[in-house]
Protein backbone atom coordinates (compact mmCIF):
# COMPACT_ATOMS: atom_id res chain seq x y z
CA UNK A 1 0.00 0.00 0.00
CA UNK A 2 0.74 4.05 -0.55
CA UNK A 3 0.40 6.62 1.48
CA UNK A 4 -2.13 7.31 -0.43
CA UNK A 5 -3.72 4.59 1.67
CA UNK A 6 -3.88 7.35 4.40
CA UNK A 7 -3.95 11.27 4.62
CA UNK A 8 -2.83 14.23 6.28
CA UNK A 9 -4.33 13.53 9.66
CA UNK A 10 -4.05 10.38 9.92
CA UNK A 11 -0.48 10.26 8.76
CA UNK A 12 0.28 13.21 10.89
CA UNK A 13 -1.30 10.92 14.08
CA UNK A 14 0.51 7.86 12.80
CA UNK A 15 4.13 9.67 13.01
CA UNK A 16 3.27 10.58 16.61
CA UNK A 17 3.47 6.85 17.32
CA UNK A 18 6.77 6.37 16.07
CA UNK A 19 5.69 3.20 14.22
CA UNK A 20 4.99 4.74 10.88
CA UNK A 21 7.51 2.10 9.11
CA UNK A 22 5.55 -0.58 11.14
CA UNK A 23 1.80 0.23 9.84
CA UNK A 24 2.87 0.49 6.65
CA UNK A 25 3.77 -2.60 6.58
CA UNK A 26 1.02 -4.15 7.81
CA UNK A 27 -1.44 -2.09 5.88
CA UNK A 28 -0.28 -3.69 2.60
CA UNK A 29 -1.67 -7.14 3.81
CA UNK A 30 -4.44 -5.19 5.85
CA UNK A 31 -6.37 -3.24 3.80
CA UNK A 32 -7.63 -4.33 0.37
CA UNK A 33 -10.13 -2.89 -1.92
CA UNK A 34 -12.49 -6.56 -1.97
CA UNK A 35 -14.03 -7.94 0.85
CA UNK A 36 -12.52 -11.14 1.46
CA UNK A 37 -14.86 -14.07 1.41
CA UNK A 38 -14.42 -14.71 4.92
CA UNK A 39 -15.72 -10.95 5.31
CA UNK A 40 -18.98 -11.50 2.92
CA UNK A 41 -19.99 -14.35 4.60
CA UNK A 42 -19.47 -12.29 8.52
CA UNK A 43 -22.00 -9.68 7.43
CA UNK A 44 -24.71 -11.76 5.81
CA UNK A 45 -24.74 -13.67 9.17
CA UNK A 46 -25.75 -10.48 11.17
CA UNK A 47 -28.88 -8.91 12.35
CA UNK A 48 -27.77 -5.58 12.66
CA UNK A 49 -25.13 -3.31 11.22
CA UNK A 50 -23.53 0.37 11.70
CA UNK A 51 -23.68 2.68 9.01
CA UNK A 52 -21.79 6.29 8.85
CA UNK A 53 -23.40 8.52 6.50
CA UNK A 54 -23.52 12.20 5.92
CA UNK A 55 -26.85 14.52 5.59
CA UNK A 56 -27.65 17.37 4.11
CA UNK A 57 -25.73 19.91 6.26
CA UNK A 58 -22.97 17.80 5.53
CA UNK A 59 -23.08 16.15 9.18
CA UNK A 60 -21.80 12.50 10.08
CA UNK A 61 -23.92 10.43 11.36
CA UNK A 62 -24.00 6.94 12.83
CA UNK A 63 -27.05 4.77 12.68
CA UNK A 64 -27.74 1.10 13.56
CA UNK A 65 -29.81 -0.91 10.46
CA UNK A 66 -30.95 -4.55 11.74
CA UNK A 67 -32.88 -6.79 9.98
CA UNK A 68 -33.26 -11.04 9.69
CA UNK A 69 -30.19 -12.87 9.15
CA UNK A 70 -29.36 -12.07 5.09
CA UNK A 71 -30.74 -8.61 5.36
CA UNK A 72 -27.14 -7.90 4.24
CA UNK A 73 -25.95 -9.70 1.28
CA UNK A 74 -22.63 -9.81 -0.57
CA UNK A 75 -23.23 -10.86 -3.86
CA UNK A 76 -19.51 -10.43 -5.17
CA UNK A 77 -16.47 -9.59 -3.41
CA UNK A 78 -16.65 -5.82 -4.30
CA UNK A 79 -20.28 -5.13 -3.13
CA UNK A 80 -22.06 -5.14 -0.08
CA UNK A 81 -25.98 -4.84 -0.43
CA UNK A 82 -28.24 -3.45 2.67
CA UNK A 83 -32.09 -3.99 2.86
CA UNK A 84 -32.20 -0.75 5.57
CA UNK A 85 -36.07 -0.64 5.74
CA UNK A 86 -37.64 2.58 4.94
CA UNK A 87 -35.38 5.70 5.82
CA UNK A 88 -38.03 8.47 5.68
CA UNK A 89 -38.04 10.84 7.74
CA UNK A 90 -34.43 9.94 9.53
CA UNK A 91 -31.75 12.88 9.06
CA UNK A 92 -28.89 10.11 8.50
CA UNK A 93 -30.37 8.35 5.54
CA UNK A 94 -32.23 12.26 4.09
CA UNK A 95 -29.70 12.76 1.21
CA UNK A 96 -28.43 9.25 0.29
CA UNK A 97 -28.26 9.34 -3.44
CA UNK A 98 -25.24 7.14 -6.06
CA UNK A 99 -22.09 8.32 -5.87
CA UNK A 100 -22.46 8.63 -2.41
CA UNK A 101 -19.60 7.84 0.45
CA UNK A 102 -20.98 5.73 3.35
CA UNK A 103 -19.27 3.65 6.11
CA UNK A 104 -19.88 0.57 7.37
CA UNK A 105 -18.98 -1.35 10.27
CA UNK A 106 -20.00 -5.49 10.85
CA UNK A 107 -19.87 -5.84 14.85
CA UNK A 108 -21.25 -9.37 16.03
CA UNK A 109 -21.69 -8.54 20.25
CA UNK A 110 -21.84 -12.45 20.97
CA UNK A 111 -18.36 -12.98 20.08
CA UNK A 112 -16.59 -9.62 19.63
CA UNK A 113 -15.97 -10.28 15.69
CA UNK A 114 -15.27 -6.72 14.00
CA UNK A 115 -15.04 -5.96 10.05
CA UNK A 116 -14.66 -2.69 8.47
CA UNK A 117 -15.53 -0.81 5.21
CA UNK A 118 -16.23 2.32 3.58
CA UNK A 119 -17.69 2.48 0.10
CA UNK A 120 -19.99 4.17 -2.44
CA UNK A 121 -23.20 3.79 -3.49
CA UNK A 122 -23.88 2.49 -6.83
CA UNK A 123 -27.21 1.56 -6.71
CA UNK A 124 -30.65 2.43 -4.04
CA UNK A 125 -34.06 1.68 -3.65
CA UNK A 126 -36.43 2.64 -1.35
CA UNK A 127 -35.99 -0.25 1.15
CA UNK A 128 -32.09 -0.39 0.35
CA UNK A 129 -28.80 0.36 -0.77
CA UNK A 130 -26.27 -1.02 -2.81
CA UNK A 131 -22.59 -0.10 -1.63
CA UNK A 132 -19.45 -0.51 -3.92
CA UNK A 133 -16.34 -1.14 -1.99
CA UNK A 134 -13.04 1.55 -1.34
CA UNK A 135 -11.53 0.02 1.76
CA UNK A 136 -12.18 -3.57 3.29
CA UNK A 137 -10.61 -4.38 6.50
CA UNK A 138 -10.75 -6.84 10.06
CA UNK A 139 -10.34 -4.89 13.34
CA UNK A 140 -9.23 -6.31 16.43
CA UNK A 141 -12.21 -7.63 19.16
CA UNK A 142 -10.93 -4.77 21.68
CA UNK A 143 -12.75 -2.94 24.63
CA UNK A 144 -15.85 -5.04 23.08
CA UNK A 145 -18.33 -6.27 25.69
CA UNK A 146 -20.21 -9.73 25.07
CA UNK A 147 -24.22 -9.57 24.89
CA UNK A 148 -26.42 -12.02 23.28
CA UNK A 149 -29.69 -11.07 21.12
CA UNK A 150 -32.29 -11.95 23.70
CA UNK A 151 -35.92 -10.33 22.12
CA UNK A 152 -36.51 -9.17 18.42
CA UNK A 153 -39.49 -6.48 19.49
CA UNK A 154 -41.38 -4.81 16.57
CA UNK A 155 -39.76 -0.79 16.81
CA UNK A 156 -42.39 1.86 18.10
CA UNK A 157 -44.74 2.75 14.68
CA UNK A 158 -44.44 6.80 14.26
CA UNK A 159 -41.89 6.78 17.49
CA UNK A 160 -41.40 10.88 17.51
CA UNK A 161 -37.74 11.55 18.57
CA UNK A 162 -36.71 14.16 20.86
CA UNK A 163 -34.73 16.77 19.75
CA UNK A 164 -32.95 19.33 22.35
CA UNK A 165 -29.51 21.03 22.12
CA UNK A 166 -28.30 19.86 24.88
CA UNK A 167 -28.34 16.55 27.23
CA UNK A 168 -30.78 16.10 29.59
CA UNK A 169 -30.71 13.57 32.95
CA UNK A 170 -31.89 10.73 31.10
CA UNK A 171 -29.40 11.19 28.17
CA UNK A 172 -26.94 11.62 30.88
CA UNK A 173 -27.93 8.64 32.60
CA UNK A 174 -27.08 6.65 29.38
CA UNK A 175 -23.91 7.60 28.44
CA UNK A 176 -22.49 7.09 31.94
CA UNK A 177 -24.02 3.84 31.95
CA UNK A 178 -22.93 3.01 28.57
CA UNK A 179 -19.93 0.32 27.59
CA UNK A 180 -20.09 1.19 24.27
CA UNK A 181 -20.99 3.93 21.31
CA UNK A 182 -20.33 4.09 17.90
CA UNK A 183 -18.82 7.71 15.99
CA UNK A 184 -19.10 8.20 12.43
CA UNK A 185 -16.44 11.13 10.72
CA UNK A 186 -15.83 12.19 7.07
CA UNK A 187 -12.83 13.68 4.87
CA UNK A 188 -13.77 14.69 1.32
CA UNK A 189 -11.04 16.52 -0.64
CA UNK A 190 -11.88 15.63 -4.04
CA UNK A 191 -8.58 13.83 -4.37
CA UNK A 192 -10.41 10.53 -5.63
CA UNK A 193 -7.99 8.71 -3.24
CA UNK A 194 -8.70 5.69 -1.05
CA UNK A 195 -9.10 7.30 2.24
CA UNK A 196 -11.78 9.53 1.07
CA UNK A 197 -15.26 8.74 2.53
CA UNK A 198 -17.19 7.93 5.91
CA UNK A 199 -15.35 6.16 8.52
CA UNK A 200 -17.79 5.16 11.64
CA UNK A 201 -16.36 2.80 14.68
CA UNK A 202 -16.91 1.54 17.82
CA UNK A 203 -15.38 2.68 20.74
CA UNK A 204 -15.75 0.84 24.41
CA UNK A 205 -14.94 0.76 27.99
CA UNK A 206 -15.73 0.37 31.14
CA UNK A 207 -19.11 1.92 32.20
CA UNK A 208 -18.02 5.55 32.88
CA UNK A 209 -15.56 5.95 30.48
CA UNK A 210 -17.09 8.45 28.61
CA UNK A 211 -17.30 11.56 30.71
CA UNK A 212 -20.03 13.39 30.74
CA UNK A 213 -18.44 17.18 31.68
CA UNK A 214 -21.52 19.18 30.97
CA UNK A 215 -24.87 19.17 29.24
CA UNK A 216 -23.27 20.32 26.17
CA UNK A 217 -19.50 18.57 26.46
CA UNK A 218 -18.26 14.79 26.78
CA UNK A 219 -15.08 13.18 26.98
CA UNK A 220 -13.28 10.47 25.76
CA UNK A 221 -10.32 8.46 26.44
CA UNK A 222 -8.77 7.15 23.32
CA UNK A 223 -6.88 3.90 24.26
CA UNK A 224 -4.44 1.52 23.10
CA UNK A 225 -5.59 0.08 19.20
CA UNK A 226 -4.16 -0.42 16.00
CA UNK A 227 -2.85 2.92 15.20
CA UNK A 228 -4.13 3.72 11.80
CA UNK A 229 -6.01 6.66 13.43
CA UNK A 230 -8.70 6.88 10.59
CA UNK A 231 -11.40 8.52 13.34
CA UNK A 232 -9.30 10.77 14.63
CA UNK A 233 -7.24 11.63 12.04
CA UNK A 234 -10.72 12.22 10.03
CA UNK A 235 -11.60 14.25 12.94
CA UNK A 236 -7.91 16.63 12.75
CA UNK A 237 -9.26 17.53 9.53
CA UNK A 238 -12.66 18.19 10.02
CA UNK A 239 -13.52 18.12 13.33
CA UNK A 240 -17.38 17.15 12.50
CA UNK A 241 -18.60 14.00 14.58
CA UNK A 242 -22.02 11.51 14.68
CA UNK A 243 -22.35 9.66 17.96
CA UNK A 244 -24.65 7.10 18.62
CA UNK A 245 -25.28 5.36 22.15
CA UNK A 246 -27.93 2.63 22.14
CA UNK A 247 -29.81 1.50 25.10
CA UNK A 248 -29.37 -2.28 24.64
CA UNK A 249 -31.78 -2.97 27.11
CA UNK A 250 -34.58 -0.89 26.19
CA UNK A 251 -33.96 -0.04 22.24
CA UNK A 252 -33.37 3.52 23.09
CA UNK A 253 -31.04 5.45 20.61
CA UNK A 254 -29.06 8.55 21.89
CA UNK A 255 -27.78 10.28 18.71
CA UNK A 256 -25.43 13.47 19.07
CA UNK A 257 -23.83 15.96 16.93
CA UNK A 258 -21.05 17.97 18.32
CA UNK A 259 -17.52 19.30 16.92
CA UNK A 260 -14.48 17.53 18.36
CA UNK A 261 -11.21 18.92 19.55
CA UNK A 262 -7.99 15.99 20.36
CA UNK A 263 -6.42 16.58 23.82
CA UNK A 264 -2.35 15.67 24.04
CA UNK A 265 -1.88 17.45 26.89
CA UNK A 266 0.08 15.19 29.69
CA UNK A 267 -1.62 16.49 32.41
CA UNK A 268 -5.34 15.67 31.36
CA UNK A 269 -4.61 12.36 30.31
CA UNK A 270 -2.61 11.24 33.05
CA UNK A 271 -5.77 11.87 34.99
CA UNK A 272 -7.72 9.36 32.87
CA UNK A 273 -6.61 5.50 33.36
CA UNK A 274 -5.34 3.73 29.98
CA UNK A 275 -5.94 6.79 27.94
CA UNK A 276 -3.08 7.69 25.11
CA UNK A 277 -4.90 11.13 24.42
CA UNK A 278 -8.31 12.17 24.78
CA UNK A 279 -11.41 13.56 22.86
CA UNK A 280 -13.39 16.04 23.46
CA UNK A 281 -17.27 16.42 21.62
CA UNK A 282 -18.60 19.69 22.11
CA UNK A 283 -22.59 18.79 21.08
CA UNK A 284 -24.86 20.81 19.04
CA UNK A 285 -27.48 18.48 18.89
CA UNK A 286 -29.30 15.43 20.56
CA UNK A 287 -31.88 13.40 19.14
CA UNK A 288 -33.34 10.62 20.93
CA UNK A 289 -35.62 7.98 20.19
CA UNK A 290 -37.20 5.50 22.56
CA UNK A 291 -37.72 1.72 21.37
CA UNK A 292 -36.23 2.28 17.69
CA UNK A 293 -34.07 -0.46 17.99
CA UNK A 294 -35.92 -3.46 17.76
CA UNK A 295 -33.05 -5.88 19.15
CA UNK A 296 -33.02 -6.59 22.50
CA UNK A 297 -29.54 -7.65 24.22
CA UNK A 298 -28.46 -9.64 27.62
CA UNK A 299 -25.42 -8.49 28.97
CA UNK A 300 -22.45 -11.34 29.25
CA UNK A 301 -19.47 -9.49 30.37
CA UNK A 302 -17.54 -6.72 29.62
CA UNK A 303 -14.21 -6.71 27.61
CA UNK A 304 -11.35 -8.07 29.78
CA UNK A 305 -8.76 -5.59 28.33
CA UNK A 306 -11.06 -2.45 29.13
CA UNK A 307 -8.97 -0.31 31.53
CA UNK A 308 -9.88 -0.23 35.27
CA UNK A 309 -11.31 3.53 35.70
CA UNK A 310 -10.64 3.23 39.27
CA UNK A 311 -7.07 2.43 38.83
CA UNK A 312 -4.54 5.36 39.97
CA UNK A 313 -2.81 7.52 37.81
CA UNK A 314 0.19 9.12 37.55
Amino acid sequence: MTAQQFHEGELRLQERTGEREKIEAMTRHLLRDVMPDQHRAFFEGLEYIFLGTVDAKELPHASIVTGPVGFASSPDPKTLVIQTGDRAGKPAFDTLDIGQAVGVVGLDLSNRRRNRMHGKITAMDDVSVTIAVVQSYGNCPKYIGLREISARARPVAGGEAEVRDALNAEDTALIKAADAFFIASYVQDGSGAPYEGVDVNHRGGQPGFVSVDSPSQITIPDYRGNNLFNTFGNLLLNPDAGLLFVDFETGDQLHLQGRASLIEDAVQIGQTPGALRLLRIRINSVRRTAKATPLRWTFVEHSPLNPDLTSETG
